[in-house]
């Protein structure tokens, strides 16, 4: 069993279109998840549990770090804009291979669509089961949110699978990646692409601020965080230029980097001033570069296991939310004391394993194999594999 969970992380390592696994992602990937998933289930144990909590400090302090789960999703933002970048820089700095449209969408397609549906389609059938919502109700949510469109035409999320609203807004940014690509990194000259880059973010914070497209259903599209993505294209501008030939580390990024994560959660707030934004930009910029030039906190970022539950976090993303609020509805008269820290630690240290082991089934079974660009030949080879070993028994 040791030697099982030993080799498991090697199993869990993601297929890459290059073939080169960026451990620092993968981390970053799992400070990304971390947050969302302990948000949600701050969330909904609050919401299912009947125990009286001890009022004051402890419970307002728990309360508030628990549930800023949506800076992992600008994490993942920032995350996105540095992978699609890469390829497209590399192209325009140094004349690598260009990346042909069609190949590029259909790879995105053949990726990501598989374990989406799969689960989109499992959650609507449960939901209907389950009494929730009828055959009727639940049709126009499915298609709406299957073609990553249920933010725009119904101006929020979808009940299948909240979650899922950001996975529009990523659909939105893979859809001009390439336009956006060639026109920042097309100037030869460093300096000119970061300030470009640099400027434009600046610009459309202050157009969302004017036109409050963050208190408006457009929140829920791509023009209320495109300049997330574009941080990781800096980073993918650095990554090539800068750190082509390694990186140098120092231990005050270990420190860096943990500051800027305490501002980060100090600065997300709800009301979008615009000042708070500003400084959760810039933190998050910091965080991002910190990671990858610290020591020690590199070093912890880039562990087998680390980088494990980082690399499967999508398949963590689509499941965990339905799974918590399966989990929570069992687990949620389970008392300790009346204080709601040591609960909800209590509860997370429930639900972890049974989430881990649900969601590395899934990623071992459906998304990897996923992520293969020939995975509908193999597919097709292996059923006709099978086929012609049933007609040679049954001969």
């Amino acid at each position: 069993m040791l030697q099982f969970l030993k080799n498991l992380p090697e199993k869990l390592t993601r297929v890459t279109s290059g073939g080169k696994v960026i451990r620092e992602i993968d981390g970053l990937r799992f400070l990304a998840i971390f947050p969302v998933v302990v948000q949600h289930l701050s969330e909904r144990y609050e919401r299912y549990t009947s125990t009286q909590f001890t009022p004051g400090n402890e419970f307002a302090f728990t309360h508030f770090v628990t549930n800023r789960g949506f800076i992992g999703v600008y994490i993942f933002y920032v995350i996105s804009g540095f992978i699609l970048g890469l390829p497209f820089a590399s192209y325009c700095l140094y004349g690598g291979r260009k990346i042909e449209l069609k190949s590029y969408y259909w790879r995105r397609v053949t990726r990501l669509e598989p374990p989406y549906i799969l689960v989109m389609t499992i959650f609507a059938i449960a939901v209907v089961f389950m009494g929730f919502y009828t055959f009727r109700d639940i049709i126009p949510h499915y298609f709406a949110s299957i073609f990553y469109l249920h933010n725009i035409i119904y101006k929020g999320w979808t009940f299948i699978n909240p979650p899922v609203w950001t996975l529009e807004i990523e659909v939105q940014f893979y859809v001009l990646a390439p336009f956006l690509a060639l026109l920042f990194f097309k100037p030869r000259s460093p300096a000119v692409r970061r300030a470009l880059l640099l400027g434009f973010i600046l610009i459309i914070m202050l157009l969302q601020q004017h036109y409050c497209i963050l208190h408006q259903f457009t929140k829920l599209t791509i023009l209320g965080h495109l300049q997330y993505f574009l941080i990781g294209f800096i980073f993918a501008d650095l990554y090539l230029t800068e750190w082509k030939e390694g990186i140098r580390k120092h231990t005050v990024f270990n420190y860096i980097a943990i500051v800027s994560f305490i501002v980060m959660i100090v600065t997300w707030s709800w009301n979008h001033e615009l000042i708070n934004r500003i400084g959760f930009i810039v933190a998050l910029f910091v965080l991002f570069y910190s990671v990858f030039k610290s020591t020690w906190l590199n070093r912890f970022f880039t562990l087998p296991w680390i980088t494990a539950i980082g690399g499967m976090c999508y398949t963590i993303y689509l499941l965990h939310l339905p799974f918590i609020e399966f989990f929570v509805r069992v687990t949620k008269n389970i008392v300790v004391t009346h204080s709601f820290t040591i609960n909800y630690l209590v509860q997370l240290l429930l639900i972890t394993p049974f989430l881990l082991a649900v969601s590395i089934g899934f990623f071992l079974l459906i998304e990897k194999p996923c992520m293969y660009k020939d995975w509908p030949q193999r597919l097709k080879k292996s059923i006709q594999s099978r086929f012609a070993s049933v007609k040679q028994e049954e001969a």
